[in-house]
């Protein structure tokens, strides 16, 4: 019995079977009808050459799931709004299209894992990864809706100037006062601010500004000095004094050993 592949076309359509016996088998199984053997076909010829991701663009499905995953941990997780979450997709995206070194160049995912000196850009792209791992869950699925849209051109409600973003109520009050004194304030969308990069002029002015984070910030930091001044006199506490040389025996001891010594002297 001789067993060799064969092809068959009906309706422009082509289909593989086996023949075996001068019968051909589908690929389904089923008897589709007679045919000659035909010679064996050495193996490397046999081999599909359908490549399955030649219909899939993997560049834009990276950066997508790289966009969904800086908006799940930025926001969706934590229960961040709609609004709040495309304010940040543009913040993401505007940076890349910025095209600027600081902030990753130009691709999403490069913004988005973006770290120097061992400080992410991103927070959570410094997370362990037990904790930076998404769940794919309900707010995952959320997140991913909006990646596509921004993706798309389809989140044109957050201004295109914003470039940085915060949530005042998680972030230290010597970052917050930084952030008040260098950026320009365009809104608030959800739990995070936005803002924009200030020109020269504007952040003279920020400078100047008394903000209420940085009045903390600069109290704290006094208090913490003053803190550290009461412990280090507590420890010079007594180290000045004079060490007092303990005497041998008492005066009148001595007195006496005096006496009885000139005495035995008179003796002799």
């Amino acid at each position: 019995m001789r067993l060799a592949l064969i092809g068959l076309t009906f309706g422009g359509l082509a289909f593989c079977g086996l023949a075996v016996g001068g019968l051909a088998l589908g690929a389904t199984g089923m008897l589709t009808g007679t045919a000659q053997a035909a010679p064996l076909v050495p193996e490397e010829t046999t081999r599909l050459t359908y490549d399955p991701l030649a219909d899939r663009d993997v560049f834009v499905e990276t950066e997508e799931y790289c966009l969904t995953l800086a908006l799940y941990f930025e926001g969706g997780s934590t229960g961040e709004s709609e609004h709040g979450q495309r304010h940040i997709a543009r913040v993401i995206m505007e940076r890349a299209k910025a095209n600027r070194r600081i902030w990753g160049g130009k691709t999403i995912c490069g913004v988005v894992h973006y770290q120097a000196k061992g400080t992410c850009q991103f927070s959570f792209a410094c997370l362990p990864l037990t904790r930076r791992t998404p769940r794919f869950n309900a707010a995952w699925r959320f997140s991913a809706e909006i990646a596509r849209d921004a993706l798309a051109g389809r989140n044109d409600d957050p201004p295109d100037l914003i470039r940085y973003y915060m949530n005042a109520e998680l972030t230290p009050l010597r970052n917050e006062c930084r952030f008040r004194r260098e950026f320009v304030p365009v809104g608030k969308a959800g739990r995070h601010e936005f803002f924009r990069e200030a020109t020269t002029t504007e952040r003279r002015e920020l400078a100047r500004t008394p903000f209420e984070a940085c009045t903390k910030y600069e109290a704290a930091l006094e208090a913490a000095k003053a803190k550290a001044k009461q412990l280090a006199a507590k420890k010079n506490k007594g180290k000045g004094k004079p060490k007092v040389a303990k005497a041998s025996a008492k005066p009148g001891k001595v007195a006496a050993r005096t006496k009885v010594a000139r005495l035995n002297v008179k003796k002799r």
